[in-house]
């Protein structure tokens, strides 16, 4: 054992490096799902009946939020001594870059968004905006324009199978481990501007800020649900309603779920 006060240590030798470093997360292997279906505009929105699905995959980019705390000061208690105390968490706004389609679905999909917060006219329109010079903004209550964002965040071999000895697999049996981060209360706050131009053409991409009142994160994957298909979006639909059997689709078309506790789901859990 080390003396009191001194640091404790050990020799490290190769293979206790190369066993540390072969187990190191990747940062390309995540999947973030926007859940639209809560969004009464989207009964009047329908680029496909897959949107949410290709919005997912079209998530190219964004990033594992941080937060950090208020604090109060104290320089009473302790002659010298500043003591600080946190009283409120604050969370940081969170960045997604999509990649837009052809169709620029994406891209019509957040100004339709950013549309229905903040009406361009006094009949709360979401298509399009009042060309009148006269024209202003109304805003909706938070309550219709703030969903729920989830990242999920896996590794390279989440579905993976161990092999049989002699051959085969055995389905279901990967490492299945990952993080899950869930937003609640979220909307977006910002689309930033897209420069083009005419030097050679490289994908377009579309990034997109939201705010959002917390997020907690799920350490560990629970129970499976049953899960339905996923409701299909269509212009003569009614507002969509939260249903308890949401249902996102995996990056090969396996499907995931979510269970009571927020978590996303991988086939055979």
């Amino acid at each position: 054992m080390p003396a009191s006060g001194s640091v404790p240590y050990r020799t490290y030798n190769t293979s206790d490096f190369i066993k540390r470093f072969l187990n190191v997360a990747q940062s390309s292997m995540f999947r973030a799902v926007i859940n639209i279906q809560n969004l009464p505009f989207t009964s009047s929105y329908a680029p496909s009946n897959r949107f949410t699905e290709d919005l997912s995959i079209l998530c190219s980019e964004t990033i594992l939020p941080g937060s950090r705390f208020s604090t109060s000061e104290n320089n009473q208690d302790y002659y010298g001594i500043s003591q600080k105390f946190a009283y409120r968490k604050d969370f940081d706004t969170i960045d997604m870059t999509f990649y837009v389609d052809t169709k620029y679905q994406t891209l019509k999909f957040f100004e339709q968004w950013m549309d229905f917060i903040a009406s361009p006219d006094n009949n709360y329109s979401v298509v399009g905006g009042s060309p009148a010079p006269n024209a202003f903004y109304r805003f909706r209550y938070p309550t219709e324009y703030k969903t729920t964002l989830y990242i999920h965040k896996f590794n390279k071999d989440y579905e993976e199978v161990r092999v049989k000895r002699g051959g085969g697999a055995i389905p279901g049996t990967g490492d299945k481990a990952d993080i899950v981060y869930t937003f609640i209360n979220a909307f977006p706050l910002n689309i930033s501007s897209i420069p083009v131009s005419y030097e050679p053409s490289s994908p377009l991409k579309v990034t997109v800020s939201f705010a959002y009142d917390r997020y907690y994160v799920d350490k560990g994957t629970g129970n499976p649900v049953q899960m339905g298909p996923e409701p299909q979006i269509t212009p003569q639909a009614t507002a969509a309603q939260p249903s308890p059997n949401r249902g996102i689709r995996r990056p090969l078309g396996q499907q995931i779920g979510i269970n009571q506790r927020g978590t996303i789901l991988g086939p055979g859990q």
